[in-house]
């Protein structure tokens, strides 16, 4: 048996614990165990792997921004240890033969666990899309053109309800945007603005029915209090730090945009107030020319984020803005929740997905340790918490901020979603 010792997070507080690890999965939770293998981790902090339900590591298709092995890479070194990757690649995963194309592709070349969405078209696909782990529809245009009408929206959850698929949305109205080009930030968020997402979100809980609905990366408070009961949200890294009065360019660029730095503060109290679901990073690298090449409006859209997630905002638990609580609901437990994963906390029967951090290093956020295939994070020179250890059920896959094991990850099985009304 391997035993992890640490500050564990367990039930809610940090005690000395034992973790008793055998076959991948926590078998014993004690004040003292002893095994054939022990890793002793002192006082340092010991909680569950982080999941994030969104990324977009661009393999098949676009690997020169990212790839799986680069990707996983990169959420190892941040503390993530399962990732569920978006359907929109080349080919985009929109039939079952490109799923399975997917499935052959990413196979064996993960650091990490992971799930692969499909964007089933209407209604008709989502019988044969079974096998993803979950789906995503596009109720605007962002990268990929996967956008559906809003009737095929309705169609695509009435038969996930009967399937019962987590469906996760992007929740943007194309009738309220503003026309198509902008010049910088505040112009893009001008040109995609916030009573976009707040219909788009309405009109969801109109056809939503009994479908397990999740929207992705909401960015105001008023898009918040669009969401309809049992739906659960998502909020991004990048839209609770960052805002449009720093000066990014075209790197700042992502849909749905960032907000006003008023919109920030007050998505950053209700994320602290628990009224948001889980944070996700929306991962979406793209290369420095491509950011950097030609005017904003022509940039695409989308930042890296996996490995900054969590540091982050662990420096901010340290700094007292936000409590340990809520940051391992909100990036391990309720994501495992709303997959219904055997993943996400610290407990007997669960995967033995663990990082250790100490909380009182605190380091610079740099491009170079991060090792994005892509080369930048908008986060350049922030300060962040980063694990020292991180297991994948069990097997020790990162120490320091180095990787030390290659292709742990497998495919993740899930339950079928909650759908709630």
């Amino acid at each position: 048996m391997l035993v992890v010792k640490g500050r564990a997070f367990f039930r809610g507080s940090l005690e000395a614990l034992c973790l008793g690890i055998e076959e991948g999965r926590i078998v014993a939770v004690k004040k003292l165990l002893s095994g054939e293998d022990v890793h002793d981790h002192g006082d340092a902090l010991l909680l569950p792997g982080c999941i994030d339900l969104h990324v977009h590591f661009r393999d098949p298709g676009f690997t020169h921004k990212e790839d799986f092995p680069s990707g996983t890479r990169s959420a190892a070194i941040g503390g993530v240890t399962t990732v569920l990757d978006m359907p929109n690649t080349r080919p985009p995963v929109t039939t079952r033969q490109d799923l399975e194309q997917k499935i052959e592709v990413v196979r064996g070349r993960a650091a990490v666990d992971y799930g692969l969405y499909a964007a089933p078209r209407s209604g008709s696909d989502v019988l044969r899309l079974r096998d993803a782990t979950a789906f995503k529809v596009y109720m605007a245009e962002s990268t990929g053109g996967l956008q559906i009408e809003l009737d095929a929206v309705g169609d695509v959850l009435s038969k996930s309800a009967e399937s019962g698929k987590l469906v996760v949305v992007h929740a943007e109205d194309p009738k309220l945007f503003q026309g198509t080009r902008a010049s910088d930030l505040e112009g893009h968020a001008i040109v995609r603005p916030k009573e976009s997402e707040v219909s788009a979100i309405r009109k969801l809980g109109e056809r939503r029915g009994t479908a397990a609905v999740h929207v992705a990366h909401v960015t105001c408070a008023e898009a918040l209090d669009a969401v309809p009961p049992g739906v659960t949200t998502e909020v991004t890294p990048h839209h609770l730090l960052l805002d449009v009065a720093r000066r990014l360019g075209a790197f700042g660029k992502v849909n749905p945009p960032l907000r006003s730095r008023g919109d920030r503060e007050v998505l950053w109290k209700a994320f602290v107030e628990g009224r948001v679901d889980i944070v996700a990073s929306d991962h979406a690298p793209h290369t420095l020319e491509e950011k950097e090449e030609g005017p904003f409006e022509e940039a695409p859209a989308g930042m890296p984020g996996v490995g900054t997630s969590f540091p982050l905002l662990l420096r901010k638990v340290k700094a007292g803005e936000l409590t340990l609580a809520r940051l391992v609901s909100a990036i391990a437990a309720r994501p495992a929740e709303i997959l219904r994963a055997d993943k996400g906390t610290i407990d007997i029967g669960k995967d033995a997905d663990l990082l250790v951090v100490d909380p009182r290093r605190v380091e610079p956020v740099t491009a170079k340790r991060l090792r994005y295939r892509c080369g930048w994070t908008p986060f350049e020179g922030m300060e962040a918490c980063f694990p020292s250890a991180v297991y994948v059920r069990g097997e020790r896959i990162l120490e320091g901020s180095e990787l030390v094991a290659e292709g742990v990850g497998r495919r993740i099985r899930v339950g079928t979603a909650a759908a709630s009304t």
